[in-house]
């Protein structure tokens, strides 16, 4: 027997073997689809082996070739077939459309063989045997001739395949599968090498034994290897689920739960131990009966429409039903569960799992109960209190409103409006601007109207823009991040992020750099923020006070302050009068102040002469309410007995009195009433843009004929400006 017809039988008879093993498994295993294919592919290699490929070695006759070549590409391009077909149906990772392509472009093949019988060669008469001889002497026949028309389908077909293979191995190596993608790589290459081969054959480049048997049987050796590998592994994973199944089994019999298996009918099919133990029922007294009939009959139409309604829709679920035990007792249980469905989809029936809920009812309703009586309670306090607020109506309104502002001490006109003004911005989110000379109290009535405002509870911060050296305004503002700056040796929060959700008064809003006022403006119109440093955008919601003893106007012309800044503070303001314009706040102030000096300094001033009271109203206070504050502290500590007695006289320096003093006076002392007129005739022409006659003209205003005006202002000098 010769070395190449060895081979072939060999390879012809390990195929065989290997198709009857995995027919034998497509009658028992559950993949039956995959062991058939396997089966149909290893008996296509065999068949080419045997029937074919040791007849196309032995060829005598052109004829007898020819004979031969439409066998050769049916078995070769059936086996091709069956092997993409097992591929998709193992791995699942085959393109679809290159599998049509790869079925459509075989079985062209197949059929060009039959119908033109031109595939490999063109014609008979350029077809002729040459014999080769190989080193162990055995001699065969190659065919040399002309290709036919049509052989670039079946070369398409064979590269079509090897795509086919390469597409799908990276496809499985992608998905993780590389056990598989190993194998599959493996007849890739195998198979890729004896169908690259045929080609130098046809063209006479060399002359070897058709190898694609011997690729096709490594190839089933290969995947039978892999597919052995899988039905162990599948074994393995079957005891596993036997030993899951068993611990499953130990865990329903001892768990503390109601575990029922329900049939698709809906009657019950298993129950746990603990089923029987608390409703004193065995389970043949419950197996094989409808779930609703154990239910309470109240709620029976409830459970069936409940266990129709899980079969339709196929979902898993809750309810709470009440159980009748043996004995009558009713236990109140919580269910879960879930559809169970077999290989097909088709509802199998339920899974519920319960638990005993009764003693926690029980609490739930007891709970209830006091909660109505809570209710109860306090519906009648509720009622209590309004009729405690009627009788005492009259008496909050004797209070009036001084009580309701703790720490503004007065009664005056002035006073009270702005206690007025305060209550109607308290309520609000508008800003507030609060002007006034220094120690009239400005940061009294920013915490006033915080205190009264719907931030009441949350921070109220305060800054002095004047307390601080311009560099560092912009990190007591926004904040900083750790290494901004030079000594900034960690992250530290400004004082908008403080005033998260509060307010924050800025006092002295004046002094603020004019290269931080925009920064300020953009907070306040975006409410974001960002620290010194940083790049990350922080929120803040912020209601803001700020206060000034400055004319910000006056400044705003000067360019010292910006005019949208002074727009957008200027919301809401409030004047505080100096206190020398509420001389009669003065007298309360002063007991006031008493009253905290003798808690404070352990002393007993409690009288105030009249004499010191005069002299102290008709003081000018250029520092305003802290100057009378210090000059009652001074003079209480200075006091031998329980009468408050003056330190020392009452001065005022020269440059208070000059800016305190009335438009008559200057710096240079009183004004002459030429000099007087004068300037108010200069102010109201410019008032007047520089008209004189006419309506809206200066000479209206001022009740003066045209002439007579124009006579005054050339005796007086008044000369109109450029301006006007």
């Amino acid at each position: 027997m010769s070395v190449i017809f060895t081979g072939y039988l060999v390879a012809a008879v390990a195929c065989t073997m290997v198709a009857a093993e995995w027919l034998l498994l497509a009658t028992r295993g559950p993949e039956r689809r995959t062991h058939l294919l396997f089966a149909a592919c290893a008996l296509a290699a065999a068949i080419d082996a045997f029937f074919v490929e040791r007849r196309f070695v032995t060829v005598q006759s052109p004829e007898e070739l020819l004979a031969i070549l439409p066998w050769q590409g049916l078995t070769i391009t059936s086996f091709l077939a069956l092997l993409a077909l097992f591929l998709t149906a193992r791995t699942g990772a085959v393109r679809r459309s290159l599998l049509v392509v790869v079925l459509s472009l075989l079985a062209a093949t197949a059929i060009q063989g039959f119908v033109l019988r031109e595939t490999t060669y063109s014609a008979l008469p350029s077809l002729m045997l040459r014999q080769v001889t190989f080193p162990w002497g055995e001699s065969i026949n190659f065919g040399v001739g002309q290709a036919g028309r049509w052989r670039v389908v079946g070369d398409a077909a064979n590269v079509a395949f090897l795509l086919l293979l390469l597409d799908t191995t990276l496809r499985l190596v992608r998905s993780g599968q590389r056990h598989l993608a190993r194998w599959l790589g493996a007849g890739f290459i195998l198979l890729s090498f004896s169908v690259l081969a045929i080609i130098p054959m046809d063209l006479g480049w060399w002359s070897v034994p058709p190898l694609h048997p011997f690729a096709f049987l490594l190839i089933v050796a290969f995947m039978s290897w892999e597919l052995s590998s899988s039905v162990a592994r599948s074994a393995e994973l079957s005891d596993e689920v036997r030993a899951n199944e068993q611990r499953w089994r130990q865990l329903v019999e001892t768990a503390q739960l109601f575990v029922l298996r329900i049939a698709p009918d809906g009657r019950v099919r298993e129950v746990n131990p603990y089923f029987e133990e608390l409703l004193d029922r065995s389970a043949a007294e419950s197996v094989g009966k409808p779930f609703a009939e154990l239910v309470a009959p109240e709620e029976r139409d409830a459970a069936v429409e409940s266990f129709s309604r899980l079969a339709e829709e196929s979902k898993q679920g809750a309810s709470r039903r009440t159980l009748i035990g043996a004995d009558g007792e009713r236990r109140v249980v919580e269910w879960r569960y879930v559809a169970l469905h077999d290989a097909d989809g088709e509802f199998q029936g339920a899974l519920s799992l319960g638990a005993d809920v009764t003693e926690r009812q029980r609490a739930e309703s007891e709970r209830d109960r006091a909660l109505e009586e809570l209710k109860s309670t306090v519906d009648e306090l509720e009622r209590l209190k309004e009729r405690l607020e009627e009788e005492n109506l009259v008496l909050r309104e004797e209070i009036g409103q001084r009580e309701g502002f703790e720490g503004i001490i007065g009664e005056s006109d002035a006073l009270q409006y702005v206690l007025h003004k305060i209550e109607q911005v308290a309520g609000t989110e508008a800003s507030v601007l609060i002007q006034g000379e220094t120690g009239v109290g400005k940061e009294l009535v920013a915490r006033t109207i915080h205190e009264r405002s719907n931030r009441a509870s949350k921070p109220f911060v305060v800054m002095n823009c004047a307390a601080l050296a311009p560099s560092l305004v912009d990190s007591e503002l926004f904040g900083h991040e750790k290494g901004a700056f030079t000594g900034a040796d960690r992250r530290r929060q400004g004082r908008f992020e403080l005033a998260d959700g509060g307010t924050l008064f800025l006092d002295e809003i004046g002094e603020l750099p004019l290269e931080v006022q925009p920064k300020l403006l953009r907070v306040l119109e975006e409410s974001e923020l960002r620290r010194v440093g940083g790049s990350a955008t922080i929120r803040a919601d912020v209601r803001l006070i700020a206060a000034t003893n400055r004319d910000l106007r006056e400044e705003v012309a000067a360019g010292r302050f910006r005019e949208d800044l002074f727009y957008r503070l200027e919301v809401y303001p409030i004047t505080v009068p100096p206190l020398r314009e509420r001389t009669e706040d003065i007298p309360p102030l002063v007991f006031h102040f008493l009253r905290r000096v003798n808690e404070k300094r352990s002393v007993k001033v409690e009288e105030v002469p009249t004499e010191v009271l005069r002299r102290l109203k008709n003081h000018p206070w250029p520092g305003n309410v802290r100057e009378l504050w210090h000059v009652v502290e001074r003079a209480a500590l200075a006091s031998p007995q329980e009468v408050l007695r003056l330190a020392e006289p009452l001065r005022v320096n020269e440059a208070q009195a000059i800016k305190q003093a009335p438009a008559s006076v200057d710096g240079n002392g009183v004004l002459t009433l030429d000099e007087l007129e004068r300037r108010h005739i200069r102010a109201v022409i410019d008032i007047c843009h520089g008209q004189i006659a006419g309506a809206g003209g200066a000479a209206e205003k001022l009740g003066l004929h045209a002439n007579t005006l124009r006579s005054r202002m050339k005796k007086l000098g008044v000369v109109r400006s450029a301006a006007s």
